[in-house]
């Protein structure tokens, strides 16, 4: 084996660093984690890095090889514990191996590591079937050392979906590690992560040919340069940029370049034009379904266009404060919408919003926001739950000042399925007919009742008293929730 002294070697040749025992430690947060054996290779160091970047890089993926390779060295007897001592599973383990896989597939992979496989022997080997490990979430664990994140993933090679959401500090070197054993991968997050540049995108794609869906959300390093990269991944068809750093260079360059476009999140960047916009319509127009974006510098001609997208489903679009009307008679010839979103439009008149909701293209939306529409009044929302009320599941109608008790009493008589009521800053409502929450709308979950000053705390603890699945947000942003006894 390379003792790793000659780091120019890497230019000509990978290197392997291999151990076959298995690890188990505890993570700083007391956090457990078992691991097996592990292979970890160096990629090719041919990506753009100047010479100095590609020296370190390659330093750090050694440096995280040795610490593996030294922590499974310091647990090898682990796979054998207690193999002896546990006769209550000698009857589950004359079950076929199959069957035994099959009820593991209904754990989650923290609780295949904490409670299965340091069972046993047999389950450890079972439960590192790598049909069990297909989707990995480390969202709620974004400081977890290199050395243990790598270890984990490596192990997990028919791994499709990833979450690493917030991770505090991707490195080009653990992604250069862990890529080249997931090449199933089909989606993956890094939104939010420190340290997502064109280079490490281009890791991913390179070792994870099947990846169609990639959320890079507030990666503010995430430019044009990382997108033009991005027309390497031929099987992408899903993005989410938002509050990202790119233009219209980028859109345009992704509309024109890649197969198929699905489903395209560039909300939160305030820049992006009308012309970018039609020319995705143009050049994705029958492929698009998902559309979320920042209208900041929109008018309804980018709405004219985006009306012809027959497949679009979902679209959302915040800060609508160039559109009008028109834009609302061009929505409605959507006849395939369920997701819809028009936030903050300064211009939408009553007469328009109750034409929307009058037509019949509308009556299959599940998830509507009209919020800071202040033309929305209670007419409006008695209108919207004829139309659509009995199939919406999420409704947001804060800041929408002039609603007051007739429009919500018709969302608490019509709106049976609705499972959360966004109604931040309606001062006008009293709320004395929440009290038939538990009956009229039983698969309610959150109610939030932020800045609505009429509705007092006593009213909220009867609702919950009744309905003790559901959660609510006082004036103050207090939550209130059902404590058993």
């Amino acid at each position: 084996m390379d003792d790793g002294n000659n780091l120019n070697q890497h230019d000509e040749e990978e290197s392997f660093s291999y151990r076959a025992e298995v690890v188990h430690f505890l993570e700083e947060d007391g956090t457990e984690f078992i691991v097996g054996p592990g292979i970890f290779r160096t990629c090719e160091p041919s990506l753009a890095l100047d010479d100095g970047s590609k020296l370190t890089v390659e330093n750090d993926i050694k440096v995280i090889s040795n610490e593996v390779e030294s922590l499974i060295c310091s647990t090898e007897r682990l796979s054998s514990y207690n193999e002896d001592t546990r006769e209550e599973l000698v009857s589950f383990n004359h079950l076929p191996r199959e069957v035994i896989l099959s009820i593991f597939s209904f754990f989650s992979v923290v609780e295949l590591n904490l409670h299965v496989i340091p069972v046993c022997k047999r389950w450890y080997d079972i439960g590192h079937d790598p049909s069990l490990w297909k989707e990995l979430d480390f969202s709620r664990l974004n400081e977890i050392p290199s050395t243990s994140l790598c270890s984990i993933i490596s192990r997990a090679s028919s791994l499709k979906k990833l979450n690493l959401m917030g991770r505090l500090d991707l490195t080009t070197a653990e992604v250069a590690v862990f890529s080249q054993y997931i090449p199933m991968l089909e989606s993956l997050n890094i939104g939010f992560c420190s340290g997502v540049n064109k280079t490490v995108i281009e890791y991913f794609l390179r070792n994870c040919p099947r990846l169609t869906k990639l959320n890079t959300e507030g990666c503010m390093s995430v430019d044009d340069g990382a997108a033009a990269s991005m027309i390497k991944g031929e099987n992408l068809q899903e993005f989410n940029f938002s509050h990202c750093c790119i233009t219209d260079e980028s859109i345009v360059l992704l509309a024109s370049r890649m197969n198929r476009i699905v489903s395209l999140n560039i909300d939160g960047i305030s820049w992006i034009s009308d012309s970018a916009v039609i020319t995705l319509v143009d050049q994705q127009l029958n492929n698009l379904r998902e559309l979320m974006l920042d209208g900041a510098e929109l008018t309804d001609k980018s709405i004219h266009h985006i009306a012809r997208c027959a497949k679009l489903n979902k679209l959302q679009i915040s800060f609508c404060e160039g559109l009008t009307d028109q834009a609302l008679k061009y929505i409605q010839t959507l006849q395939q919408l369920t997701h819809l979103k028009m936030r903050k439009g300064l211009y939408f008149s009553t007469d328009g919003l109750l034409s929307l909701f009058t037509c019949k293209s509308m009556s299959n939306l599940v998830e509507l926001d009209f919020s800071e529409n202040t033309q929305f009044v209670d007419d409006c929302v008695i209108q919207l739950t004829k139309c659509c009320g009995p199939k919406l599941q999420y409704l947001a109608l804060s800041w929408c000042w002039d609603i007051s008790d007739p429009g919500i009493i018709s969302i608490v008589d019509h709106c049976r399925n609705l499972k959360v009521l966004d109604i931040i800053g309606l001062h006008k409502i009293t709320g004395t007919y929440f009290i038939r929450i538990p009956e009229e709308m039983p698969k309610l979950r959150l109610l939030n009742l932020q800045q609505c000053n009429r509705i007092i705390d006593e009213l909220i603890e009867d609702v919950i008293r009744k309905k003790p699945d559901l959660r609510v947000f006082n004036y103050y942003g207090e939550q209130f929730v059902h404590e058993k006894g």
